[in-house]
């Protein structure tokens, strides 16, 4: 948006530029040309400084697209593996870690194996 802008203005930074060197050919007292050639340099040194910012900004930006562009390609990879694990997390079986649970789940296994016998 910015640099649409400055594009925008561009124009007027050109007939600035013209009406002062139109100016200058008026007859006009030297302080006069003076200050209006030190009004004209400020005015074009600071769209410079502007559009200097907006091309580095933009630079810079590109340059951030990109690293996001790169960062949601992995992070779409790894979304997809760590959906796959939980889904297969949750099938799992819990596996206790009380010694009660575990001597009774020990039994019932037993019991389990010599009815199949």
């Amino acid at each position: 948006m910015l640099e649409h802008m400055l594009a925008d203005r561009q124009s007027n930074v050109a007939s600035l530029r013209s009406m002062g060197h139109d100016l200058q050919s008026v007859d006009l007292d030297p302080t006069q040309q003076r200050d209006l050639q030190t009004v004209l340099n400020e005015c074009m040194a600071r769209y410079n400084v502007v559009s200097d910012v907006c091309a580095q900004h933009r630079s810079e930006l590109d340059r951030i697209e990109s690293a996001v562009n790169r960062y949601r390609t992995k992070l779409g990879a790894f979304l997809s593996w760590l959906d796959a694990t939980e889904h297969s997390a949750v099938m799992t079986d819990v596996i206790s870690t009380d010694v009660i649970a575990v001597q009774q789940q020990q039994a019932q296994q037993q019991v389990s194996c010599k009815g199949k016998s």
